[in-house]
């Protein structure tokens, strides 16, 4: 903390002692103020300090930054407008794998455009793991995860492999059969949906109210067994629509599942994007 107040004192110390000479205020000296800022993980006034000095001198190497400091607030879309912008100069490579890290986190895809192509090796493989993972968790790779050569190292495509697996092997829920199991026999859906205790709940409170109509018809007491068969139908015709309601759940709750397991896989693997190129801190 007394390093960031001894910074601020260097950086406006200047100004009330020689206000005149403007020299003293470089941006060299701004852009070292907004690369500690960078370092210490306040980016948005990091991006405020590389904003305005991109303003006076505006050049990529600013641009880029700016970017990085919108990528790690989780600002995708004015990060990927900031590295849309570097698409012709020195650094569109690591723009473009940027990029691609945004497209895996905001699960978009590619968008039907082509894949973009790199001269530097580590980023082209770098390039084929992310294109690769965001197929994987689009669900639209078909391909046999275990020869992809040097894409990937042994332990990575085992790991991958697994994924994709877990993936095809799960089996989703279909909402109007959980609708129909329940119609055919109460709670029976919501069964099939694993979802246990509703469905011995649904089965035994519908049960119930269902031979009370029945032993009340039997016994001539028609007001009591109308009521009661009634009640029995409105706790099926609810329980028949939990029933397709708990499928939707258990299907939204599995996808959740696997890409949380996903990115927490990637997350480890940095998105398999070189560190040196988010920023480095000494």
């Amino acid at each position: 903390m007394r390093t960031f107040y001894f910074l601020i004192l260097l950086f406006l110390f200047p100004t009330f002692l020689l206000p005149q000479d403007s020299s003293l205020l470089t941006t060299e000296r701004r852009k070292a103020f907004a690369d500690y800022l960078f370092c210490e993980k306040d980016y948005f006034r990091a991006s405020e300090e590389y904003e305005a000095i991109n303003r006076i001198n505006n050049n990529d190497s600013l641009t880029y930054q700016i970017g990085l400091c919108h990528l790690r607030m989780n600002d995708y879309g004015k990060a990927k407008n900031y590295f849309f912008q570097l698409n012709n100069s020195s650094f569109k490579e690591e723009s473009r794998l940027l990029m691609l890290k945004i497209a895996f986190l905001q699960s978009e895809g590619n968008n039907g455009s082509t894949e973009p192509s790199f001269k530097n090796e580590a980023y082209k493989t770098a390039s084929l793991r992310l294109t690769m993972a965001i197929k994987i968790k689009e669900r639209i790779t078909q391909t046999n995860l275990i020869s992809l050569g040097n894409i990937l190292d042994e332990n990575d495509k085992v790991d991958f492999n697994n994924i994709f697996l877990n993936q095809e092997r799960w089996q989703r829920k279909s909402p109007f059969a959980a609708a129909l199991f329940s119609a055919m026999v109460p709670g029976a859906g919501k069964i099939y949906t694993k979802n246990y205790g509703d469905g011995i709940t649904s089965f035994i409170v519908t049960g119930l109210f269902a031979f009370l109509a029945y032993d009340n018809f039997r016994a001539h007491h028609n007001t009591r067994a109308w009521i009661f068969t009634g009640t029995a139908a409105f706790f099926n015709v609810g329980n028949i629509y939990g029933s397709y309601i708990s499928a939707r759940n258990y299907n939204l709750e599995k996808e959740e599942e696997l890409n949380n397991e996903f990115d927490s896989y990637m997350s480890s693997k940095n998105y398999f994007v070189p560190k040196v190129i988010e920023g480095s801190c000494k």
